[in-house]
């Protein structure tokens, strides 16, 4: 007995891999076009911040597998899956995490928009923000079918 998303992972383990390691480094990617220090300050800051980097990390894995699963659900016509409705739901659940991931006042684009008071309250509830993603984007994967029995057919 096996799960949808253990077969789905099994089935293209590389796309899990590249799309959880695709977000997970996409932050200081970005942050390098601004500054040369990006990769070490995002590296100190996930040191320093080890249960925002924990969180980090369970959002990246996550992403990874809400992906996989979703380019897979898409491959075989056994599920029958309002794919749309959780395609929108788990990339609210990524955008919300991506931005708010580690450090979201070290998110350039973030200070560009929001005042500051509202970036630093952004940066005080990052953890819960991320728990928020974490959930959303476990949601979608549920809702995927993600849970269910895979059958050989």
């Amino acid at each position: 007995m096996s799960y949808l998303i253990i077969h789905a992972i099994r089935t293209r383990p590389i796309i899990t891999i590249i799309a959880s390691l695709g977000i997970f480094l996409l932050i200081p990617l970005i942050q390098s076009i601004n500054t040369p220090l990006a990769w070490e300050i995002w590296f100190v800051d996930l040191l320093n911040k080890p249960f925002n980097a924990t969180l980090y990390i369970m959002f990246s894995i996550l992403f990874g597998i809400y992906i996989t699963l979703y380019i897979y659900t898409k491959s075989i016509s056994c599920c029958n899956i309002n794919r749309k409705k959780y395609l929108q739901s788990g990339t609210i659940g990524s955008i919300l995490g991506f931005i708010v991931g580690v450090c979201p006042a070290c998110f350039s684009f973030i200070a560009f928009l929001l005042p500051l008071g509202a970036s630093l309250t952004l940066t005080a509830y990052s953890p819960l923000l991320t728990v928020l993603s974490i959930v959303i984007i476990t949601f979608s994967i549920y809702k995927l079918g993600g849970l269910r029995v895979y059958r050989e057919q």
